[in-house]
């Protein structure tokens, strides 16, 4: 009975290690080329506050880190 477990076993390890066709070989190749690096557009640079201290919340009110 072992013996028949790895013999199935073996079978769908070896099938598994099959491909569809020739683009099998690189299954994660991006087609077209990927992303335009001339078509980035670049954030606003990271501002540090001056002070740590959070604003009181207030029920209700806007949100401070969402301005629309």
């Amino acid at each position: 009975m072992r013996r028949r477990v790895l013999s199935v076993l073996a079978l769908i390890l070896m099938a598994a290690c099959g491909g569809p066709g020739p683009d099998f070989a690189n299954p994660l190749a991006i087609e077209g080329g990927g992303p335009d690096a001339t078509d980035l557009r670049l954030n606003d640079p990271l501002v540090i506050p001056p002070t740590n201290t959070l604003p009181q919340p207030t029920p209700g009110g806007a949100n401070l880190a969402d301005p629309g």
